[in-house]
């Protein structure tokens, strides 16, 4: 338990140094343990705080639902980002960015936390502070999958942005094309 303590600490101090570390080592199985404490913390924590109110009856639905969809997302995600690096010309595994991408989710945990600290706050405040606190964990987990990336490819920061948010603004123009066909197909039967 040890290393994976270390890893897990290096990951939020010191990135860099961590993620060339996963990539080397591919320690797939300490990748899931830090992923699942990424979505079984937050989501528990939902769970929990549905159960309380009338939509109680959801609450085991969206913590399976949760847990499948981000397991899913984590396992698609890293692939269509390895091929995407390898474009750019990363030189990394797929295996290593897999377990890479796994640990740059570990900031999730400390959602719960930021929402306890907003509950202790005064109604307004709370709603303010929690989601500016929920934007600092985005970033922070998409600057550390950025890190992975360049952590396990080699490739420079400008490059491994680009790799990130290559499937971003791919889906973007596809939904743009998608609307101008769909506007074109029913523009006829406006006029």
């Amino acid at each position: 338990m040890g290393p994976f303590l270390e890893l897990l600490y290096d990951v939020i101090f010191s990135p860099a140094a961590a993620m060339r570390q996963i990539a080397a080592r591919r320690p797939v199985g300490q990748a899931f343990v830090a992923f699942l404490l990424s979505i079984i913390i937050p989501a528990g924590a939902i769970y929990f705080a549905l159960q309380a109110t009338a939509a109680g009856k959801f609450a085991g639905a969206f913590f399976a639902g949760a847990v499948c969809v981000r397991l899913v997302m984590w396992f698609v995600g890293s692939a269509v980002l390895q091929l995407i690096a390898e474009f750019f010309g990363g030189r990394g595994t797929a295996v290593g960015l897999f377990a890479a991408i796994g640990f740059a989710h570990l900031p999730f945990i400390f959602a719960v936390p930021l929402a306890v600290a907003g509950l202790l706050l005064p109604q307004g405040a709370a709603a303010t502070v929690f989601a500016v606190g929920v934007l600092v964990l985005i970033f922070w987990v998409l600057g550390l999958t950025v890190v992975a990336i360049q952590g396990v490819h080699g490739l420079s920061a400008a490059k491994a942005v680009l790799v990130l948010l290559t499937p971003l603004l791919a889906a973007g123009a596809a939904a743009l094309a998608a609307v101008v066909f769909v506007g074109a197909a029913l523009w006829p039967l406006a006029g």
